[in-house]
């Protein structure tokens, strides 16, 4: 079997930068590193991979970074509420890089088992991965407790998570949400450990918007009709507000029997219906 090779100076990123300032007449590169038979975890070959990280990857809002070769521009609304009736998850599916939209299809709801469900906001690539692990470890739960697991653990885990590896430049802001012994429950979960519970949150550039709608429309006695309409109006304010939002809405209803996916609809045909609804309220 042929051991596939690679030079080990196409990992070693901390390495290559330090060679372009120290190295300007000839750099040999270092010898190669055989996948096959390694089995570690690659991280920045610096004397303190956590501070570099922190220092050149970190994901910043403002100005504060801007000292960085690499920054993290992204965007996103996602927004979910507790009702009587059970939970609302309602996501767009737009894709930024600042300006630049990388993809309008994202699906920014994970499927964590038929009970439970988390959301994408931050880095596409980190929220993806580390809700696919808490999926692993809510299966290994049910199968060594024989039983599913609760939304509180559920989201403990992925805050302990989190915890563990605060400093080392990931970026997420996910909510945890599903139905358990206990009813519904909604958590939110970020990069730096933070565990909140609530009745409703929302999460990416375009929140703002969709808490303006969700605080001036929510109530806990909504019939299922009602929370789906308002989960739909939050997202397509945002959409209609914020330039990094956009897409598809889907929404998914959470109920004692499990989650169920309830639409995917293009933003822009919600604009229409909703610009007719108001201008028919207006000549009424």
């Amino acid at each position: 079997m042929n051991e596939f090779i690679i030079g080990s100076d196409i990992l070693d990123i901390g390495k290559r930068q330090n060679n372009r300032h120290s190295c300007h007449e000839s750099c040999t590169l270092s010898a190669p590193l055989i996948l096959e038979n390694s089995g570690m975890l690659l991280v920045p070959t610096v004397k303190n991979p956590a501070e570099f990280v922190r220092s050149n990857f970190s994901s910043a809002c403002g100005n504060s970074d801007a000292k960085q070769e690499v920054k993290f521009a992204k965007g996103t609304t996602t927004l979910a509420f507790k009702f009587n009736d059970g939970i609302i998850v309602s996501v767009d599916s737009r894709s930024t890089m600042g300006a630049y939209i990388a993809s309008g299809t994202v699906k920014k709801v994970i499927e964590i088992n038929p009970f439970l469900l988390g959301t994408m906001a931050g880095g596409a690539a980190d929220c993806s991965f580390w809700e696919r692990n808490l999926g692993t470890q809510c299966r290994l739960y049910e199968l060594r407790n024989g039983r599913r697991i609760s939304v509180a653990s559920a989201s403990q885990l992925l805050a302990n998570t989190m915890s563990s590896y605060r400093g080392y430049g990931l970026s997420m802001g996910t909510m945890i949400t599903g139905w358990d012994e206990t009813g519904p429950q909604l958590y939110y979960v970020d990069d730096d450990g933070t565990r909140l519970k609530g009745k409703y949150f929302s999460v990416g550039s375009g929140s703002t918007y969709a808490y303006g709608v969700l605080d001036t429309h929510y109530r806990p006695d909504m019939t299922v009709d009602e929370a789906i309409d308002l989960g739909k109006r939050a997202i397509y304010h945002a959409t209609h507000r914020d330039a990094y939002s956009g897409g598809i809405n889907n929404l998914y209803h959470v109920t004692s029997d499990g989650w169920r996916k309830i639409h995917a609809i293009d933003v822009n045909e919600m604009h229409y219906q909703f610009e007719e609804e108001k201008q028919n309220a207006m000549h009424v």
